[in-house]
């Protein structure tokens, strides 16, 4: 990022961060002079402003009515509900105080005091574990290590993250197991990719086999997965079924490349999620099911969604440089 890209970027979050303290209590006497003050030294703090402002209108208009929006949205989909119309609101508001504080700076307060390692949104980083294995975080990525005299534990706390274990043999004997939203992963070979979301776990195999369990309603579940299989697990739902996926496509973040084939539309948001600051929303249940198709090189995702909204033909509003919402 250049230096006037940074200080754009620095005057949309001041830009932002005043919109939303207009929108609560009233602003005191030195916050009114602050403002004033702040808008008085540049012509670009005016025109941020005046953007974030013209956006949280249009999105306030979505708590009350739809209407003026309506035509931005393909007439094979229903209006916005109203409920739903209250709910885009609140998650821009939300997203917009969080973001202006120390989580949009810094990342998550809880990761960053009890990972290990971790990385920033769009960042890669490989690191070399106490035993020699390695482990390639993907962006928005966070691990702890909890190894003993019995076994090789890592927790991945979030995001994706491909790992090669040390063989079990000669002088290492301890057991590689990763742990990620309630399952367990136990390298019987080498290399595998353990992804987590906010609901569970996908578990890729790439070379030799690996071993995934967890607890069911008080019943162990556990299957092999060799290369090139997959299973996903959910806290409630236990293990899904084994199906083949493409290493190379699924391995893709690794050669700064993501690649959807016919994936879902929640899906995508949530892996472009952990390449950018901002967040991506999308306001409809059903539209995060609507399948998408696409490359994409990770070190240029800005037309990405411009890309799928148009493939899909849906609409899109932002509030610069917090949220998305697709709608």
């Amino acid at each position: 990022m250049s230096e006037d890209e940074g200080q754009v970027d620095v005057i949309g979050l001041r830009a932002a961060e005043w919109v939303a303290r207009l929108d609560g209590s009233p602003l005191t006497e030195a916050e009114t002079g602050a403002l004033r003050d702040w808008l008085a030294q540049d012509p670009d703090h005016r025109a941020a402003f005046e953007e974030a402002s013209a956006t949280w209108r249009d999105l306030a208009l979505l708590r009350r009515d739809p209407g003026p929006l309506r035509d931005l949205v393909p007439a094979r989909r229903r209006p916005v509900p109203a409920r739903r119309a209250a709910v885009i609101g609140a998650l821009v508001g939300l997203m917009v105080l969080v973001a202006v504080g120390a989580r949009y700076q810094f990342g998550d307060p809880w990761l960053l005091a009890t990972a290990d390692y971790r990385t920033a949104p769009g960042e890669v980083r490989a690191v070399s574990l106490p035993d020699g294995s390695t482990a390639e975080l993907g962006p928005a990525s966070a691990i702890a290590v909890d190894y003993d005299n019995g076994e090789r534990r890592v927790r991945l706390l979030a995001g994706e993250v491909f790992f090669a274990a040390l063989p079990r043999d000669g002088r290492e004997t301890r057991p590689f197991l990763v742990e990620a939203a309630g399952g367990t992963t136990t390298a019987l070979g080498t290399q595998f990719v353990v992804e987590k979301d906010d609901e569970g776990a996908d578990v890729l195999a790439i070379e030799h086999q690996i071993e995934v369990t967890m607890q069911q309603d008080g019943e162990r579940q556990g299957v092999v997965l060799s290369p090139g299989q997959e299973v996903r697990y959910r806290r409630g739902a236990g293990l899904g079924h084994v199906h083949a996926r493409d290493v190379a496509i699924a391995t893709a973040w690794r050669r700064g490349m993501l690649v959807f084939n016919g994936a879902r539309l929640g899906q995508v948001v949530e892996t472009l999620n952990r390449y950018r600051r901002g967040r991506i929303v999308i306001l409809d249940e059903a539209l995060a099911e609507r399948r998408v198709s696409g490359v994409f090189a990770t070190s240029d995702l800005g037309d990405a969604i411009e890309t799928i909204t148009s493939e899909l033909g849906i609409g899109q509003r932002s509030l610069y440089p917090f949220i998305t919402v697709l709608y």
